[in-house]
């Protein structure tokens, strides 16, 4: 007979609270980023705008997408 053993990979109350902590300041930071990108893009003009490809009905998806996705603004 064999006799198997499992480990029980349970996190403590401290771990899970340490991490929703953690992402909770992530988040915090991304929409504070995506909250400055955003004011930052609305204070140019539509010249300046069209020179790095944004339209400005695009500033809040194009500001979101670059913070969370990655994406660059330029295309």
């Amino acid at each position: 007979m064999v006799h198997t053993q499992t480990a029980d990979t349970r996190n403590g109350l401290f771990d899970g609270l340490f991490s929703k902590y953690a992402d909770g300041k992530v988040e915090h930071f991304r929409r504070r980023i995506v909250a400055k990108t955003v004011r930052d893009l609305e204070r140019l003009d539509d010249q300046q705008l069209a020179d790095i490809g944004i339209q400005r009905d695009q500033i809040k998806r194009r500001a979101y997408e670059s913070v969370y996705y990655n994406k660059p603004y330029r295309q």
